[in-house]
């Protein structure tokens, strides 16, 4: 089964196509195949590519470690899979992809990106893009864990991952917690720390950043303290 019209429309209007010429990469597009994955089940357990960039055509994908820490969550218009394709190192410890709802994904496998990333400078770009803001997520995900406090952590949870000074948590304050690996009472003592000091404000599924100068400032500040380094 080919993807839909709108299903095209959503891959060519990608990061991965910026710039690129869309005419000739409709062909390719339409050889590709979405893939529906049910609500709770793991990519691993698909039949597709062992070498493949996944594409998140609809629903949410969730990364979790082998302990069940949630690591990040994946979105409609996110790609994945981004590492492993050209990785010669074997992950040790697995990591999970399960579908916290009803998903479809598609695949561009190994041999097409090559000959993509050789063909088209356009795209070698966008894709470099694409793993270089990967890499930065993973770097402001190890942030949150190694953080000196769960304040500190969740100071810069916020930090990096609010639209225009707000938290929406579709999952709740859970599963905030899951994601900063900390447990729920931990992280409600660190919001509650973060209203005393005015930087935030926390209504149900919803956290308003209230002063973002001084909340970078406390994240940053806290973090240094140790080396009695600060910025005013």
């Amino acid at each position: 089964m080919a993807l839909t019209v709108k299903q095209e429309k959503r891959l060519l209007s990608s990061t991965l196509f910026a710039g690129c010429n869309m005419q000739k990469y409709r062909p390719l597009i339409q050889t590709l195949s979405p893939t529906s994955i049910l609500k709770g089940q793991h990519i691993r357990s698909l039949s597709r590519p062992t070498s493949a960039l996944g594409f998140l055509l609809d629903g949410c994908l969730d990364l979790y470690n082998s302990n069940g820490v949630l690591f990040y969550t994946l979105e409609l218009g996110d790609f994945f899979e981004i590492d492993p394709i050209f990785s010669h190192i074997q992950t040790v410890l697995p990591w999970y992809l399960r579908a916290r709802t009803n998903t479809v994904v598609t695949f561009f496998d190994k041999p097409v990106m090559l000959s993509r990333l050789e063909e088209d400078p356009v795209f070698a770009r966008n894709y470099m893009h694409i793993r270089a803001d990967f890499t930065q997520n993973l770097t402001r995900q190890l942030d949150h864990f190694t953080a000196v406090s769960p304040s500190v952590a969740l100071a810069l949870y916020l930090l990096g991952n609010h639209t225009q000074y707000l938290l929406k948590l579709p999952d709740g304050l859970a599963g905030l917690a899951r994601r900063l690996n900390i447990s729920r009472a931990t992280l409600y003592r660190a919001l509650s720390d973060l209203e005393q000091r005015k930087l935030v404000a926390h209504h149900e599924k919803t956290v308003h950043i209230l002063d973002h100068g001084k909340l970078l400032l406390f994240a940053y500040n806290q973090s240094h303290v140790q080396g009695d380094i600060s910025i005013e």
